[in-house]
């Protein structure tokens, strides 16, 4: 389409669906809570179908300047939605630091864009892996550092460390429903990006050098969230551990995109609940909140609220991977074919962190379930359909576990149609020649 700057396949189909199924529940959860929570913005909607279509338009690019204009189409609108509620000096920190460091973002990926035009003459990104395969020797410095230049870019964007230290501000100052939109729907376009167009470019230049970030990545998830207090905070620093367990799949082939694809889906189902749980009204004698602030806020939430502390605990114990609920699947996964894949220092990193990062998420149970509280505060009326969301969200962690087969199936499918530049019909053909 557009000349061939983006491929439509059966790969960005199937991923484009799931961006817009799970952006139509972000959009319901979030237009039920601004109401209640007296933040009501017009041009909430808007705002957000734009940065939508960027992303929709991101995961079937295949050209460096399409790349581009996507990613800045996101940008732009994310900008506002952070500083959406201008009454709130948070907010308004929130938007601009989200403005300066993207903006420094997108200075790198346009030098790493100019720098490999300058060495190739080329900007579609099949042409360029076919240049590096048919070509003898190493790659030119200029083109080296163009694509490192462009991946570090994107990586910003993902906050893999140590490209992160803008993710703990913006996502404790914007609105909850802002930061819902953050933590989930970028990682599904930018993820679907990078592996149906950019990973071969990686591969070819850096081989697996995705799994320092990866490391980086788990290690600052482990150790940075436990001296927060503040919810927001914990959960943002808390993502930069994730982003490392994702990233661990791309250090590990294509073989391992599979298991990318099912901690994906099991990270953003847990993030719907959880997030819906921080947007139930909550309140402390004599002030109210749109949703629990603090640890301690959860003081007693087994006696005031058993509903919630239940849904609490499913939700913290699928982050921290424990079982019986579906993120011990995910992790199980990562583990599997990092193993395959002889990273065995990687996943050695990845247990430690695992091991560290259940005790911030554990921490946060221990006050709901153990702590004698001196005050405690109490969950108001939650909106229908925010409720009816992390029902559904809950009831799917703990009984994917059990069920998985067809989301793992689902995942072995993306896995095949992204590992290489084909059409959907070449792929098509591939599954009718008979059982792989």
């Amino acid at each position: 389409m557009a000349g061939g700057v983006f491929l439509r396949d059966g790969y960005s189909i199937q991923m484009e669906s799931l961006l817009w199924i799970f952006a139509t529940a972000v959009l319901a959860m979030s237009l039920s809570w601004q109401t209640p929570a007296g933040i009501v913005s017009p041009e909430f909607v808007s705002l957000t179908l734009l940065a939508l279509l960027g992303q929709h338009l991101l995961i079937s690019a295949t050209d460096l300047m399409a790349m581009y204009v996507c990613l800045e189409l996101q940008s732009f609108a994310i900008v506002v939605l952070c500083s959406m509620d201008y009454r709130s000096a948070y907010s308004l920190e929130a938007g601009i630091k989200y403005f300066l460091l993207s903006a420094f973002s997108s200075c790198l990926l346009l030098l790493g864009i100019g720098l490999i035009y300058w060495e190739t003459g080329l900007t579609q990104c099949h042409h360029l892996v076919e240049l590096l395969r048919t070509t003898s020797g190493e790659p030119s410095a200029g083109l080296w550092l163009g694509i490192w230049l462009v991946s570090m870019g994107l990586l910003w964007k993902l906050s893999a460390a140590p490209l992160h230290l803008w993710v703990a501000d913006v996502y404790m100052g914007a609105v909850s429903c802002v930061t819902l939109f953050l933590s989930t729907l970028p990682k599904i376009a930018l993820l679907g990006f990078w592996v149906h167009t950019w990973h071969p470019l990686w591969q070819s230049t850096f081989g697996s050098g995705l799994a320092v970030f990866s490391a980086l990545s788990l290690m600052v998830g482990a150790l940075a969230p436990m001296a927060q207090t503040h919810l927001k905070r914990l959960l943002a620093l808390s993502s930069v551990g994730h982003m490392g367990f994702l990233l661990m799949p791309l250090s590990a082939g294509h073989e391992a995109f599979a298991a990318l694809w099912t901690y994906l889906a099991i990270y953003l189902v847990t993030n719907l609940a959880m997030w819906g749980l921080l947007m139930w009204p909550f309140g402390r004698p004599g002030q109210s909140f749109a949703g629990p602030q603090y640890i301690w806020d959860f003081s007693a939430l087994n006696q005031t609220s058993p509903a919630a502390a239940t849904a609490w605990t499913g939700a913290l114990l699928s982050l921290a991977g424990l079982p019986p609920v579906a993120g011990f699947l995910g992790k199980l996964g990562l583990f599997w074919w990092a193993l395959n894949s002889h990273l065995y220092s990687l996943v050695g990193i990845a247990l430690v962190a695992t091991l560290l990062s259940t005790v911030y998420y554990l921490r946060v149970l221990k006050v709901a379930y153990v702590e004698n509280p001196e005050n405690w505060g109490s969950y108001g009326e939650i909106p229908p359909v925010s409720a009816y969301l992390v029902a559904l969200s809950w009831g799917f962690l703990v009984v994917l576990l059990w069920h998985g087969a067809p989301l793992v199936l689902f995942s072995h499918w993306l896995a095949l149609a992204s590992s290489v530049f084909q059409p959907f019909n070449e792929i098509r053909r591939c599954f009718m020649r008979g059982p792989l």
